[in-house]
């Protein structure tokens, strides 16, 4: 049961409670019981704040579990950032612009995470758990993101391996790459599926091409370099959508 269900059930038997409990009391004294009336509404008035104080400590309780949950946050985009700082050391230059506006994006988001967290305190529960949800997702995809820049790194290097009759290295590479693919339809949003589908199925033509040692190895891994780079440019103008940033009309493949 998640945080929010939670508290809304609190909050729901709070008001239930109190208003049967109000109910029953305008029964009573209507019935001219007027004395125990009076002790009975002080025994409500006891249950009604314990419940508030159940509610209250739910509330604490759900605000700690966003404290946590964007602390993982951070957590996530600090490795991303590492990961990034690596793939920067040995990139090639159409790459390295890719791998750059990878940084941008999570340096951003790095940035609403903290707004975001500072703001649980003086927010609405729900509106806090809504802002941490979609934050969370944002920094999954990223993740995935650069799951593909680094597998689009391997498939580079396998096509620079075919070149060179290297097709044991080669073979290796793009093993690791689709590796990665994994690693990144594991953090992608569902709706991603179908695109990251037709890429794996490119990355397994390609390795069955190196495997075989046939003549179309670069249609093959040039095929895999040409999808990888359709899908990180969506990934990259979903993420401008969802930071607000402006998308140029017609933005190229990277």
């Amino acid at each position: 049961m998640t945080p929010e269900t939670n508290r809304r059930m609190a909050g729901g038997a709070l008001a239930v409670s109190a208003f049967s409990i109000a109910l029953a009391l305008f029964a009573y004294w209507r019935a001219g019981g007027n004395q125990e009336a009076e002790t009975a509404h002080a025994e409500i008035r006891a249950t009604v704040d314990s419940l508030r104080e159940k509610q209250t400590e739910l509330v604490e309780h759900t605000r700690g579990s966003l404290d946590a949950a964007f602390q993982n946050s951070r957590d996530r985009l600090t490795r991303v950032r590492e990961l990034l700082r690596i793939e920067k050391d040995r990139a090639e230059a159409e790459l390295k612009h890719q791998l750059d506006r990878a940084e941008g994006d999570v340096n951003r988001l790095v940035a609403s995470v903290e707004l975001e967290a500072r703001k649980i305190r003086d927010s609405t529960i729900v509106s806090a758990e809504q802002a941490e949800r979609a934050l969370s997702q944002r920094v999954r995809t990223i993740e995935g993101r650069v799951a593909l820049l680094r597998a689009k790194y391997k498939a580079r290097r396998a096509e620079v391996l075919a070149d060179g009759q290297e097709f044991e290295e080669a073979l290796r590479a793009l093993v690791e790459a689709t590796d990665l693919l994994d690693q990144a339809q594991e953090r992608l949003p569902r709706e991603y599926d179908p695109t990251v589908g037709a890429l794996r199925v490119a990355m397994h033509e390609a390795l069955a091409s190196v495997q075989g040692r046939a003549v179309d190895i670069r249609e093959r891994l040039d095929e895999v370099l040409r999808q990888t780079n359709s899908l990180v440019r969506m990934l990259e103008n979903d993420e401008a959508t969802a930071a607000g940033l402006a998308v140029p009309p017609g933005h190229p493949a990277s």
